[in-house]
């Protein structure tokens, strides 16, 4: 039988851990329907470093085994936990030594090594990612970046594989990754009905069209910042590097080298990613045309804001719109 094991930690979220044995549970139940027999049916044991139960995020205590030294598993789950803070995730990542060399091991033996969100980084802290496709929960982007540099991390995917290595970006992705782990284990056909019994969407591939495209990294640079606010301001304008390098009595090149080095992109970049996200706010919110929409972001060709717009988000403002526009309120 395909046996799974997942493991457990202070600060899980018990919806993900569960949820993963609950996927795995559903599987047997349609091999059960096929006629497969107990011995082809998934096993699992829920797993610590310690042994000891875990106390989950919402306060559930859950009972765990220890992690057993000579026993190769098929499939290792790594379930995302709370994230309370960078210097705080640091500690729990540096307490793992154990869990990472058992993790190491199951790999080397064969198993497939699963992990979903803030999980990523106790994968990836392994050394098997280095030099491997990955991808990880958008909002820690630039901390995985920095602690994994070899790491080929990619955000655009929401699930990634590579040689039994299997990543998921923010929490729920669980629920894909399980389907497409399930493929390899049963068949794609089993992982479908899994699929389809749990009203999964298997149309979701990318997690693009939910990262915020100009997110506020965090810097001091008061040139940048005063930069920053002069785009906002003349979003919808026809901008020029050389209007905004005036504007703050600065050379073209000392604006876009400091604004490279605050934001790690050159000043147009910021100001497209400005507008991709403005529209997509108008877009989820109001009622105006895609053609209003793209007036009031700086562009007059629709047709060069739709083909911007479906570069950067994989999908076309209308159906952007029937995605994520918000209910209207009851009358």
């Amino acid at each position: 039988m395909p046996s799974a094991a997942i493991l457990g930690f202070d600060d899980v979220y018990a919806s993900v851990l569960g949820g993963y044995a609950d996927m795995l549970q559903v599987a047997n139940a349609h091999l059960r329907k096929q006629g497969a027999t107990p011995a082809q049916l998934f096993d699992w044991q829920f797993l610590s470093a310690s042994g000891q139960p875990v106390r989950a995020s919402n306060g559930l205590q859950l009972a765990m085994q220890p992690l057993p030294a000579d026993r190769r598993f098929d499939l290792v789950f790594i379930p995302s936990l709370h994230y309370r803070g960078w210097d705080e995730f640091q500690r729990f990542l540096e307490q793992q030594t154990a869990l990472r060399a058992w993790l190491i091991r199951q790999w080397q033996q064969g198993a497939w090594l699963v992990a979903n969100c803030t999980g990523t980084f106790l994968l990836a802290d392994t050394g098997l990612l280095d030099q491997r496709l990955a991808t990880t929960t958008w909002w820690l982007e630039a901390h995985f970046r920095a602690r994994f540099p070899r790491v080929d991390l990619q955000l655009r995917p929401l699930v990634t594989e590579a040689e039994r290595l299997v990543c998921g970006g923010a929490h729920a992705t669980f629920l894909l990754q399980s389907v497409r782990v399930l493929s390899h284990f049963v068949g794609q056909a089993v992982a479908l009905q899994c699929a389809r019994s749990m009203l999964i969407d298997l149309s979701q591939s990318t997690q693009t069209p939910l990262l915020p495209l100009s997110s506020e990294r965090a810097h001091h640079d008061a040139l940048v910042q005063r930069a920053q606010g002069w785009l906002q301001e003349h979003m919808a304008e026809a901008v020029k590097i050389a209007d905004l390098a005036r504007q703050l009595a600065v050379s073209e090149r000392t604006l876009v080298r400091r604004f490279q080095a605050a934001l790690q992109q050159a000043p147009l970049a910021y100001l497209q990613g400005l507008r991709i996200d403005t529209a997509r706010a108008l877009l989820e919110a109001g009622a105006l045309s895609t053609a209003q929409i793209a007036q009031y972001v700086g562009y007059s060709d629709i047709s060069s804001f739709t083909r911007l717009f479906r570069e950067r988000l994989g999908c076309t403002p209308a159906a952007y719109r029937g995605r994520f526009q918000l209910p209207a309120e009851p009358s």
